[in-house]
Formats: structure tokens, sequence, C-alpha cells
């Protein structure tokens, strides 16, 4: 017997979220989950991943109404069927990229209830069934690699600020990694979720400029704890983050970065934050390994790092719990923009 469609119910008044939580049940669903607002119907979609979201038009203005969708099926890769009242004007989504993936008006049987909802998981189905996970594990492989070119050009022309002629070559080889960078984000928003934007153009920068920007340092050290299970990714940011002063601990897994995480605060030397790849084959991951420093850590700075742009947990990190995100390859100024932003008061 297959395993029963499973749903998250998002309204804001318990008796509709009751009746969409029996209706469900009926066409044989199972609620996993439910939603009383917006922003937590994100997080719960992001966390839970059922099949649907049934969301209520009356879960906020047309504007909120409009985000959470874009949120849960661009960012969360998840169908929603939006459900209306027939004295409830059904939110005005224009030209939008965003739309749901079908809607139902009260009041409705059974009947409609079934084949509106079936439609949209099964069109949904459909869609994601043109993604090739080949050509995401290539484009990901790719951008793993570029990772640490594009770290070791960027500390090779920061640790020669004077050699002109090598400055050049690795301007030209840099501009070149950048490219690459942005034909492999194309291949993985083409091949994962079809409203992702496509990066913009690298912009080809100058020694003059080059120079200013390499004379930057934060003002803060922190403490860092680095997970990631390529070895030239740890060498190449870990070289980065020590570069610009910080203090960096590595780990190949989840289970190795709790362990020193919990040894460091207990040896009265916390870490200040943490930088949790995604995919780690054989062991776990930043989904798996965040609520594991989570029960050490509750205030813990995680930034979640990946090849995959698209990722949910990438386009979804704040939903997630993470502070900030990390997409490969990633430079200098990348990697001081997220530092940033998990560390903004």
């Amino acid at each position: 017997m297959a395993a029963p469609v499973q749903v998250l119910v998002a309204a804001a008044k318990t008796a509709e979220a009751d009746a969409l939580a029996a209706e469900a049940g009926k066409a044989g669903y199972r609620v996993v989950a439910r939603a009383a607002s917006g922003k937590e119907a994100v997080a719960r979609a992001c966390k839970e991943h059922p099949a649907l979201v049934l969301m209520d038009a009356r879960l906020g203005g047309s504007q909120a109404i409009r985000g959470a969708i874009k949120k849960i099926q661009a960012g969360c890769g998840i169908p929603v069927v939006l459900v209306a009242h027939s004295d409830v004007a059904i939110p005005d989504f224009g030209r939008s990229a965003v739309v749901p993936y079908g809607c139902l008006v009260r009041p409705f049987g059974p009947r409609q209830f079934r084949e509106v909802t079936g439609a949209a998981i099964a069109l949904h189905s459909r869609t994601q069934a043109g993604v090739d996970p080949r050509a995401q594990k290539i484009a990901h492989d790719i951008n793993n690699m570029l990772s640490s070119a594009l770290a070791n050009i960027q500390l090779s022309r920061r640790s020669c600020p004077h050699k002109e002629q090598v400055l050049e070559h690795l301007d030209n080889a840099e501009t070149s990694v950048l490219r690459a960078r942005d034909h492999s984000r194309q291949l993985l928003a083409s091949v994962g979720t079809p409203d992702t934007a496509p990066a913009a153009g690298p912009k080809k920068t100058g020694r003059k400029t080059a120079g200013r920007e390499d004379k930057k340092r934060p003002a803060a050290r922190y403490r860092i704890l680095l997970m990631d299970d390529e070895e030239s990714i740890l060498s190449a940011t870990s070289d980065m983050l020590t570069f610009l002063g910080h203090e960096v601990t590595v780990a190949e897994n989840g289970d190795l970065a709790a362990t020193l995480y919990r040894k460091a605060g207990e040896n009265g030397f916390p870490f200040d934050a943490v930088i949790l790849d995604i995919t780690v084959p054989g062991g776990k991951g930043a989904g798996e390994t965040l609520p594991l420093l989570r029960n050490i850590d509750p205030q813990v700075r995680a930034i979640v790092s990946s090849g995959y742009a698209t990722h949910p947990l990438v386009t979804g990190f704040a939903a997630n719990g993470f502070v900030s995100a990390l997409v490969k390859p990633y430079g200098f100024k990348e990697l001081e923009d997220a530092l940033a932003r998990a560390f903004k008061k």
C-alpha cells in the first residue's frame, strides 16, 4: 500500500485549519504540520517537506500570500493549493512567475477537492521529472572544484600585491573562473527550481580596484569551525579565513563538527560561527548537523554552504535556522559578506 500524501495546512483561524485537515483526511492525505501565518508556513514547509501545502487565502494580505507561495514553491520546491471563500477576493498574481498550482473556492465537495489537489501534485511531479540528477551532480562537482581554484587565485593575488605581471595573469584566471561559476549556476537553475533566476555575469576587475579591495580587513576576528567533506575546500577556505585574521578549525563531517564544537565550549574557547556544507556523502551534512549544534548551543551562528544554488537550505536559509548562506564557488567578498550577515546586530 502506498504511503499517504503528506500535507501542510496553513490557516490563521483554527476553524478553517480544522476544516482543511478534515477534508485532507477524507481524501486519504495525512496532515504532518499546521501553520498560522505565512512566515510559519514557509518555515514548516521547508522543515517537513510535505507533498502539498493547503493555504487559506485569508492567511494574510495579498502581498504576504504571494510572498509565502513564492518561498514555498520556488524555495522549498513544494506545490501550493490556495483555498479561498466566495466572499474573499483571490490575491492578484498578475504576471508573477510564481502562482499556486491550484485554487479551491468554497463551497466545494470532496470530489472537487481530490481533483484539484491531485492535479496540483501531478503537475508538480511532471515539472520536477525534467530534473536530471546527473546534471545536478556534475554542476555541484564543478562548483566544488571552482571553489578551491577561486580561493587559491585570490589568495595568490593578495599575497603578492606588487608583482604586476603575476597580477595580470591572476586577474584573467579569476575572470575565467567567475564566468565558469555563472555557467554552472545557470545549469543548476535550468535543471532545478524553474523560478530561480541565473546569477548575473561577473564584472572584470582591474588591478587598481582589486588592490583597493585587497586592503580591506574585517574589524573583528572570530573563531570559526569549518565543516566540508572536500579536502581541497577545507584547505583553501581555511587559508582565506586565516588570511582575514580568523582562527579556523576544520571537520570532515557533522559528527566531528559537533564534537569539536562541544569540546571548544567546555574548554572555555567557544566558536563564534560555523560554516556547514550540505552534501557530505556517508556523513551528516548541514541539515543534520545544525540540530546537534543547537542542542549544545541554542545561539549557534551557522552558515550553510553548498554547490547547489537552488537547494532549499540555501534559498531558505533563514527559515531553516541558518544566519547566512554561501554558494560555491565563493571568493573573499562572498565569504566576508556571509560573516558580516552572521554577526549583524
